[in-house]
């Protein structure tokens, strides 16, 4: 018989949290600009550049615009500044 170890994959938790609910999503993609917000993880940068590509290939005049963080939590005015340019932001620190 074989022992199986089972870890919980998620993370401490680090800095403060100020969470808000989730905004509904939109309806579509298209004539949308969407933010990629990376938090300067190792990794995060590719697959944030690809989900933009895809998004961009999928939707009907879709932007997508990356914005390069340096540290986990990323900055609160670069967060707020892809807000305002904006319609909706991904964000990704993968480790």
């Amino acid at each position: 018989m074989h022992l199986l170890e089972v870890l919980n994959p998620v993370a401490q938790q680090r800095g403060v949290v100020t969470a808000r609910g989730i905004n509904p999503r939109p309806a579509s993609l298209d004539n949308k600009t969407v933010g990629l917000l990376w938090s300067g993880t190792h990794g995060g940068d590719l697959a944030l550049k690809r989900v933009g590509e895809m998004l961009e290939e999928r939707f009907d005049h879709c932007e997508t615009r990356f914005y390069a963080g340096s540290g986990y939590p990323i900055s609160p005015p670069l967060v707020k500044q892809a807000a305002e340019e904006c319609d909706l932001v991904i964000g990704a620190t993968a480790d």
